[in-house]
């Protein structure tokens, strides 16, 4: 089994949002829930939701996290969903954040430095959760 390439970690209160890819990618409403972001990396991200999105589908996301006023929209796909063992969300979803750099479909690296600085932020909390998952 191939390891991940970019460290997991936690931002307390963090949430997104999202819209799914139509004909016109960019078209469309975010949803209205604001849904909790279990964890998070420079690749990816694994939340919480109620809908079942469909793996290989793409999405728009919009970051939430608590303290900063501005939000960051990042383009990902779908990688996985499960059942959330939960009562409060019906599902877990896995994501993979497109690449990064120039060009349709790709993420700006103003976001991969979002993150990163994210990442970074997340060590410095008196008690980081950092998930490192195979």
């Amino acid at each position: 089994m191939k390891k991940r390439s970019c460290n997991r970690f936690y931002i307390p209160g963090a949430t997104l949002h999202y819209r799914e890819s139509s004909f016109f990618f960019l078209k469309g409403k975010f949803t209205q829930d604001h849904f909790p972001v279990i964890n998070l990396s420079k690749g990816g991200a694994k939340f919480l939701s109620h809908k079942r999105l469909t793996p290989g589908k793409d999405i728009l996301i919009r970051l939430n996290i608590p303290g900063r006023e501005n939000s960051c929209e990042i383009l990902a796909d779908v990688r996985w969903i499960s059942r959330n063992p939960e009562q409060s969300y019906k599902y877990q979803t896995g994501i993979s954040f497109k690449s990064f750099g120039n060009g349709r479909k790709k993420n700006s690296k103003t976001i991969l430095d979002f993150l990163t600085n994210l990442e970074n932020s997340a060590g410095q909390l008196e008690h980081p959760q950092v998930f490192l998952l195979h």
